[in-house]
């Protein structure tokens, strides 16, 4: 919730940023709009109502005739193009014999790019396109068709039948007549097309009577030539029959071969086992002959076994029991046969039971194909002569009812409101064109000013600093104008921008210094050494992307407010090559760094320092300005003067040149402990600080923070950010400074 407001505090602050730009784009807008909206001509509407009622049925209702839609959504749709056509156009021309409209030529309501249009016309900085009046190639009827269509509107009332004819024109009496004469001619011709509709279907009736009759008369003798053909009285009755008899040879057929398997089954099983097994088989187990011979076959052998305990095998009994013996197993064994010979014949007729059975199948099969066949054809037939009686007795019906009510015609569109002569005109519509230009010229102007906000990449607040340096912010300067006063309140005494901390102390500008030294200091201070409060001698490195962007006049200011702390500061100008600190606290330049760097022997510190008028602070210059200053800078004697000097300095402040233009700033990044970076408000540009940025962290730099310089408080776009270090807050005559300042 809170970031939410805080954005929506930065767009207002926006559009407060950029008021005189939505203020003259809506001015402007709007005054546009008023010339255009005064100029045009005044435009009448008449409005007549009609009643459109849905087409009835009962003339040519069924869809085989016409081929008509007859849904409600179609047939309205369709009748408000029928208002809108040309043809119809052409006759209400016709009727009221007009060769000229009062039309009017320029739009109903405004639009931006017509107004701008009309504007470049008339001072001349467009060609006008050719009116249709002009243009030669175009008929003139047709022109004055075009012209009638564009003055009519159709429109359907929601939720009913009614229908507004609505028609413009600069001639009040020429649009109630144009409307009212539509209506009547729109009415007439829905009349006289149901006449001429009627009339042709008829017509077309009456013609498709006698096709029909001549199509039910073909199709019943067709009918009656194939029943004759293939000798059909009833062909629901035959096959009725057919499929009975299909269904009985079905049954015999499976009781055929389920006989026929057992059978099988039986046979096969005989001619399977040996001559010595078969006694053992069911078929032979069970015949009460073969049962007979066997119990008395046993009887024998057992009287035989009997007598071969008292009689040899010669013995007359022996012989003639072994004698029957002989005889009842030859009645056995021809048992036997007689039933395996049983078997055969009657598993080969009922194989041959199968077969006949089968084919009888199959041939009743194709019989019941074959009049399935027939029955097909024979039910086309049969339809087609149904079908046609159908059509035939429908047309008759239907011819007997348009004849009805082609007598009985009567009209669904009638008049509810005709037209009435209009009082006022509907355009322009003064009132509204101008607040609509206010919320044009408004929206117009607000997104101009965003664009141009967001167009600006140049930086301007704290939140650049960290948004787009990814750095720390240790503060801002504010502009200083021509003319600070100081407390004192005396009129006319100039403050000098360099040297503000110490001639006017009480200013905004001071105190923003004092922050600067304040924010500086504790950058550079651990929070293990803040605990102990211990203040060791720091080397801090200030430059900047670019030149004239105000470093030099921030070293200065900034070495006089750590002076005034009690911190005794030394300031270093190895700007080698447009020097300023020898101007700035008016010292001499002949002996300075530069020369200490080029003969350390001759310049020791003890001679390039110089003593100023501000209590703690003296200054290095650059001295003769050398031809090979990066050389210098980056030598080691340049680090060993620099840490001796440290030893001696609580605070040491390097002015170098801006960071995109030399490397000397790169050189002198190793031995500060420290770099504050300035940029310009809304002068220094994002991608330019970026790069100067990632030119210092390439050489392992330790960036203490942003500082932007020349922020105009007087502007409420700086003021929304840094009002807290408004003047009236610091001074005691603030009114007086800031009215002045003004």
């Amino acid at each position: 919730m809170f970031d939410e407001v805080i954005q929506l505090r930065e767009y207002v602050h926006i559009l407060k940023k950029r008021r005189w730009i939505i203020l003259t784009v809506t001015f402007l807008t709007v005054v546009a709009i008023t010339i255009w909206t005064f100029r045009q001509i005044p435009i009448y509407e008449a409005t007549t109502r009609i009643l459109i009622e849905k087409e009835s049925p009962n003339l040519i209702a069924f869809e085989e005739v016409l081929k008509l839609d007859t849904s409600a959504q179609d047939y309205y749709q369709t009748q408000y193009m029928i208002l809108m056509s040309r043809s119809l156009a052409k006759e209400v021309l016709k009727k009221l014999g007009l060769t000229d409209l009062q039309r009017p030529q320029v739009q109903m309501f405004f639009s931006v790019r017509g107004i701008f249009n009309e504007l470049a016309e008339k001072l001349g900085l467009s060609t006008p396109a050719p009116s249709p009046e002009s243009d030669e190639t175009i008929d003139k009827e047709e022109r004055l068709v075009n012209e009638f269509l564009q003055s009519i509107t159709v429109s359907p009332i929601r939720g009913s039948r009614l229908v507004d004819i609505k028609a413009i024109s600069t001639d009040r009496q020429q649009a109630a007549m144009l409307a009212n004469t539509l209506a009547d001619v729109y009415i007439e011709r829905n009349l006289d097309d149901k006449l001429v509709a009627s009339k042709d279907a008829v017509l077309w009736l009456e013609k498709e009577v006698e096709i029909t009759q001549k199509k039910v008369a073909d199709s019943e003798a067709a009918l009656q030539q194939y029943k004759e053909e293939h000798g059909i009285l009833s062909f629901e009755e035959r096959q009725n029959i057919i499929m009975q008899k299909l269904l009985e040879l079905n049954t015999a057929v499976n009781e055929a071969k389920i006989k026929r398997a057992a059978i099988e089954a039986q046979y096969k099983q005989v001619q399977k086992y040996q001559s010595d097994k078969v006694e053992s088989l069911s078929v032979v187990i069970n015949n009460p002959l073969i049962q007979g011979l066997k119990v008395e076959l046993a009887n024998l052998e057992s009287e035989l076994s009997q007598l071969r305990k008292k009689f040899r095998d010669k013995h007359p009994n022996m012989t003639a029991l072994q004698s029957q013996i002989d005889a009842t197993k030859s009645r056995l064994n021809t048992e036997i046969k007689r039933i395996f010979d049983s078997l055969k014949s009657d598993y080969e007729v009922a194989l041959a039971q199968e077969k006949d059975l089968s084919k009888m199948l199959e041939e009743q099969k194709h019989e019941a194909m074959d009049l399935n066949k027939k029955a097909i054809r024979y039910g086309e037939l049969q339809r087609e002569v149904e079908s046609n009686h159908r059509v035939y007795n429908e047309l008759l019906q239907r011819t007997k009812e348009t004849n009805v009510t082609e007598r009985l015609q009567t009209n669904n569109i009638r008049i509810v409101d005709h037209a009435v002569v209009p009082n006022s005109p509907i355009a322009p519509k003064k009132i509204r064109n101008i607040l609509l230009a206010m919320v044009v010229g408004l929206t117009m102007g607000i997104g101009l000013a965003f664009f141009f906000e967001f167009w600006d990449n140049s930086i301007k607040t704290s939140d650049d600093i960290k948004q787009y340096l990814d750095m720390p912010f240790l503060g801002f300067i504010p502009k200083v104008y021509g003319k600070e006063y100081s407390n004192n309140g005396n009129n006319g005494t100039r403050a000098k921008p360099d040297m503000i901390v110490a001639i006017d102390p009480k200013s905004s500008a001071s105190e923003a210094y004092r922050t600067l030294r304040t924010n500086v200091v504790f950058s550079l201070v651990s929070d293990e050494e803040r605990a102990l409060d211990l203040d060791f001698g720091s080397v801090m490195l200030v430059t900047s992307p670019g030149p004239a962007e105000g470093k030099s006049c921030i070293v200065a200011n900034l070495g006089i407010a750590m002076a005034q702390s009690g911190s005794k500061t030394l300031i270093i100008d190895c700007d080698l090559r447009k020097p300023v600190m020898h101007k700035i606290f008016n010292v001499n330049n002949d002996r300075g760094f530069a020369d200490m760097m080029a003969d350390i022997k001759t310049y020791g510190t003890k001679v390039v320092v110089k003593h100023t008028k501000i209590k703690n602070l003296d200054v290095i210059p650059c001295g003769k300005i050398p031809p090979n200053p990066s050389e210098l800078l980056g030598s080691s004697l340049a680090r060993i003067v620099i840490e001796a000097l440290a030893e001696r300095y609580d605070k040491i402040l390097i002015d170098s040149p801006p960071v995109n233009t030399v490397t000397d700033p790169i050189l002198l990044s190793r031995i500060a402990d420290g770099i504050v970076f300035i940029v310009h408000a809304g002068q220094t540009k994002r991608d330019v600080a970026q790069r100067a940025r990632d030119q210092l962290l390439s050489a392992d730099a330790v960036i203490l923070g942003g500082v932007i310089n020349s922020v105009d408080l007087k502007k409420d776009s700086y003021y929304y950010y840094y009002s807290y270090y408004h003047s009236h807050y610091y001074t005691q005559d603030g009114k007086k400074q800031l009215n002045a300042a003004a």
